[in-house]
Parts: structure tokens; C-alpha cells; sequence
């Protein structure tokens, strides 16, 4: 096992190749790694986020951000798990990633799905967090539900577990949009069930509704569709009351972003809320939302495209009147945005991922509270590390960007990879 105050600040001094990194991990990974787990009892609590921010004196406090609803002290940089092959390197790369992100003292938010990587994701974070044996009140745990997924490990692919959901009568096909995503209760609760067995979790502290919207919209129409999503809504009160999970959202990728005149894509997020509440009344749990923003996804602070009390406006402004937290996805296009240099004297970091986190976390919006980022290999994870040890940049900083005459510095011609 580790331990926090000896490796604290761990993958801000060693940079390891890839295979020298899984071979430092891939013993210990080998024993933990299983398919199911004893469940560890617990969730994050104030007290325990709390200590957490305490536990690296050399990280800014403003790099924690208090949540809405909840008090909880939540890193504003968190690892996601969604990239990578379903094979054994990249599960050791992971494990590693996110055990040295923790140590770092500065990511208490793991993010996943149930069919990321075929649900060996949501297996190697169960291995991470038994690696790590800090306390369960310290770090803040989602995943996602709604797409039906193969199971990598077992060979068993998707259609054969559609076809054992009918069998056992939990769903009927009518309930399986798109012949991938169902939002039916009963499968609902079946894979809650499931997540929480590969992450050896009593109690997950966040569950989104997958990609709702973005599966299931285009084929149902918004009655229909708003009908299902309000039984989901039911299901995930009523395991909110089991202890199954602490509160529940929806992981967007394109619905919260769009044009209001984009028909069967666009949602309302006022709407959402509505949902929520005539489900689970004024104290629902419906508290979170995630969707993609970066440079080149720039909707939710550049366009008014979200109706709230009879005005557009920003989703931004929306989220922060609801009280509804955004957790920012794809803060690098998946790679994509390496190609797109920031200055440095604006951002503050070396590191050209680091500059785009440090862009997304500075954004003026108090509903933004976690950015989520994938890595895997050492090096980049040392490398987006960089920016937990750097204050946000101050609204005025940040809207310099925008203006190129004001700026000391301009964009290098040729990118820095180191």
C-alpha cells in the first residue's frame, strides 16, 4: 500500500517512460486487480475533502472549490478514465496515473463509466483506491449509467447483454434506444448494482445519467423522452434513499451546448431542474452536470443559448441560479488541442496541457468546479500536474486572453512537447 505524506509531490520529481512506469506498477496492480470487490463503506464528507485540501501546504487553496448543495471541498482538476485500449498496459497506466494524481495531494476527484473500456475502468479505479488506502471520506467518486456496454474481461459482448436483460425481464426491447442506451428503472438499478461492485464502493458519491439526451432525444421526441427521464430521475431518488448513491446528474456531451433552435438536441437545463423537482421535490438530488468545454468548445461562456425565466442566457449563469455544479469534460479534445499553443505569460505553466487546464479553470463562473482530465503515461501526468501547484488566473487575466494587444506574449510557433 502507499502512503500520502511519503509520496506527496511523487510525480512532480520522476518522469518515467511508459514501460519503465508499468513496470513500477504492474506486481502490485496484478494482486489487487479483480473483477468485483468487497465493498469499501463510506463517501466523501466535508470534514474528509477538508483534510484532503490540507494534506500539500504547497497547493494553492483556491485550487479546491466548495460545491453546491453539499459543502464538499472538491479539487478543481480530477482524472477521468474514458481513453485508452482495453488491455492490460493501459489498465496499469491508469492505475498509476491516478495513484500518483491522488499522492500529489491535489485530485480528490475519479471520474469513470461503466462502459468505459469495455468496464475495465471502473475495475482499475476499485484496484487504485486499494492501493491507495487513504480514508473514503477524503475522495469524491462518479460513473455514469445509461449505455448498455461489453464486458472486456469476460468476453461477453453487448448484444448478448441485451438479450439477458429480456430474458430476465428487467427491460423489453422498445426499452433499448439506438440498440445501445436505456434509460428503463429496473436497468438502472441492475447496473448501479454492477458499478458499485467493480469500484468495491458501498455508496458512489455522484451518478450521471449518460448521454441521455445525446442517445435517446433524436429517436423518442421531447415528451417521450422528458417521460423517461423523469422515471430515471424516480430510480435515482430511490437509490439515493437505499445509500446506493449520494446524488445524481446528467454527463452531456452536445444537448446543454446547443443552438435553441436545434430541434431534439437542445435541452434546457431549467427544464432538467423542473424534472427534478416535481420527482424528488425542493430537496432533490439532481446536483451535477457534466459537459465538454475548451478552446475549441467555447458555448457555455461565449453563446446565450439556454432559456432560464424567459431570457437566454449563458448555461454558466443557468447552472450557478439552479445551483447545479458543472464538471468540465474533454479539456484537451482528446488530444486534439495539443496542436493549439497558449502563451505562457498568460496561463502561467511551462507544460502546453497544463496551459489549457489552467484556461478552463479560470473561467469566471463559480458553477465550474472540477476539470476532468484523462492521462495515463507518467509523463503526461506529471506534466498536467503542473497546474494544481498555480492559482487560477483572476477574471481580468483571463479576459486579457481575449485581447491580443494587452498580452506580452503571443503563442510560440513551435510547440513545446517536453
Amino acid at each position: 500500500m502507499f502512503n500520502l505524506r511519503i509520496l506527496k509531490g511523487f510525480s512532480h520529481t520522476i518522469e518515467l517512460s511508459s514501460e519503465h512506469y508499468i513496470q513500477k506498477y504492474q506486481s502490485n496492480f496484478k494482486d489487487i486487480y479483480k473483477l468485483s470487490y468487497t465493498p469499501i463503506p463510506g463517501h466523501a464528507t466535508t470534514d474528509g475533502t477538508k483534510q484532503y485540501s490540507a494534506n500539500n501546504s504547497e497547493i494553492p487553496t483556491s485550487h479546491f472549490r466548495t460545491n453546491y448543495k453539499n459543502n464538499l471541498l472538491l479539487s478543481s482538476l480530477g482524472i477521468g478514465s474514458y481513453q485508452g485500449a482495453p488491455d492490460q498496459n493501459n489498465d496499469i497506466m491508469l492505475y498509476g496515473s491516478i495513484i500518483d494524481s491522488v499522492l500529489s495531494g491535489g485530485v480528490n476527484v475519479i471520474d469513470t463509466a461503466i462502459n468505459y473500456r469495455y468496464m475495465k475502468s471502473e475495475r482499475v479505479i476499485g484496484a487504485a483506491l486499494r492501493a491507495l488506502n487513504i480514508p473514503r471520506d477524503q475522495i469524491f467518486i462518479s460513473s455514469k449509467g445509461g449505455y448498455i456496454p461489453a464486458d472486456g474481461d469476460r468476453g461477453i459482448q453487448e448484444t448478448q447483454l441485451i438479450r439477458d436483460l429480456i430474458n430476465k425481464n428487467l427491460i423489453t426491447q422498445d426499452d433499448v434506444v439506438g440498440a445501445c442506451h436505456c434509460m428503463h428503472p429496473k436497468f438502472l438499478e441492475a447496473q448501479l448494482d454492477q458499478t458499485l461492485s467493480h469500484l468495491g464502493l458501498e455508496t458512489l458519491d455522484l451518478l450521471y445519467l449518460h448521454n441521455a439526451a445525446e442517445s435517446q432525444l433524436p429517436f423518442l421526441g421531447y415528451d417521450k423522452f422528458y417521460d423517461r427521464l423523469a422515471k430515471a430521475f424516480e430510480q435515482y431518488e430511490k437509490s439515493v434513499q437505499d445509500g446506493k448513491i449520494k446524488r445524481y446528474g446528467m454527463a452531456t456531451w452536445v444537448c446543454f451546448r446547443a443552438r435553441p433552435d436545434e430541434d431534439r438536441i437542445h435541452v434546457p437545463l431549467e427544464k432538467i431542474v423542473e424534472i427534478a423537482e416535481k420527482v424528488g421535490g425542493k430537496d432533490h438530488h439532481f446536483e451535477y452536470v457534466q459537459m465538454p468545454i475548451n478552446a475549441m468548445m467555447p458555448e457555455a461562456f461565449s453563446q446565450e443559448w439556454q432559456p432560464f425565466k424567459g431570457e437566454n442566457t449563458q448555461i454558466l449563469t443557468v447552472a450557478r441560479q439552479l445551483k447545479v455544479n458543472l464538471v468540465i469534460s474533454s479539456p484537451l479534445m482528446g488530444g486534439t488541442l495539443m496542436q493549439v499553443p497558449l502563451p505562457s505569460d498568460i496561463f502561467k505553466c511551462q507544460f502546453l496541457g497544463a496551459k489549457h487546464l489552467q484556461f478552463l479553470r479560470s473561467i469566471p463562473a463559480e458553477s465550474i468546479k472540477t476539470i476532468l482530465i484523462g492521462q495515463k503515461a507518467n509523463r503526461h501526468t506529471k506534466q498536467n500536474l503542473e497546474v494544481i501547484r498555480v492559482p487560477p488566473l483572476t477574471a481580468d487575466e483571463f479576459w486579457s486572453f481575449f485581447q491580443p494587444l494587452k498580452r506580452k506574449q503571443v503563442p510560440d510557433d513551435e510547440l513545446d512537447m517536453q
